[in-house]
């Protein structure tokens, strides 16, 4: 079990290294991650059971209020985990939240804390 461990952690972070990471613009991903600016947040992850992936601003600078990075299931899998870290590539993981499901075809999903939580739902944070 350990090793198995292990391994999802090296499969994680070479991903990282491989470039997965994101500019902050919307690419079209069914699941955006909003930074509503309560957290310190540099890097945020997504794993399903068909792989991960992260994403983080080009130069390792935490997110501002407003920011917003985004993933595709199609990429991940449902149902799909995401988490937001203090550092960069995924280092010190802040809070996780598992979306169970894709969302409503033409919908999305956005992730955002609140509360100290991480929740998420079909609207912007704030305009629901």
């Amino acid at each position: 079990m350990k090793t198995l461990w292990k391994t999802a952690i090296l499969f994680l972070l070479a991903a990282l290294v491989c470039g997965l990471s994101a500019c902050g613009c919307d690419d079209g991903g069914d699941v955006v991650f909003v930074q509503t600016g309560g957290e310190k947040v540099v890097s945020v992850l997504a794993e399903g059971h068909l792989g991960g992936g992260g994403a983080q601003n080009a130069n390792g600078s935490p997110l501002e209020k407003g920011n917003s990075l985004s993933f595709r299931g199609r990429d991940t899998g449902w149902p799909m985990t995401v988490t937001a870290c203090r550092g960069d590539r995924g280092e010190g993981p802040i809070a996780s939240v598992v979306i169970p499901e894709a969302p409503a075809k033409g919908e999305r999903w956005f992730v955002y804390f609140q509360n100290g939580a991480l929740e998420y739902g079909p609207d912007w944070p704030g305009e629901g």
